[in-house]
């Protein structure tokens, strides 16, 4: 089964409108204040591993893959759209990959910038 994961920036507008499933990723650790992270984006594997660190990260996780495996679009979404929900869409998508899973994967702010 084919399954969606984006990320987009509350800053530039609502999540995609076919989103199914919205984690807000704005409470998460904020890179952006790290300045050797500043300049990356989240498909960058220290950014991922800053997200990561973050406690909440685990659950957001889980739930997001428990929803996209049962078909939902998952959409998350940070401030600017750079650091957290790139990191998380990245990470959400290799696991979905990892279960065998094909995935569509959207960064939306990342794309209009």
């Amino acid at each position: 089964m084919k399954v969606k994961v984006s990320s987009f920036s509350w800053k530039h507008g609502a999540p995609p409108s076919d989103a199914g499933y919205v984690v807000d990723c704005r409470p998460m650790r904020n890179p952006h204040h790290s300045p050797e992270l500043r300049p990356l984006d989240g498909r960058h594997k220290d950014v991922q591993t800053f997200v990561k660190g973050d406690p909440r990260s685990k659950g957001l996780l889980d739930a997001a893959a428990h929803e996209a495996a049962n078909g939902h679009h998952v959409a998350f979404g940070c401030f600017g759209g750079r650091h957290r929900s790139v990191a998380m869409a990245e990470l959400a998508a290799e696991r979905l990959r990892q279960g065998g899973h094909s995935v569509e994967l959207t960064h939306v702010a990342l794309e209009n910038a």
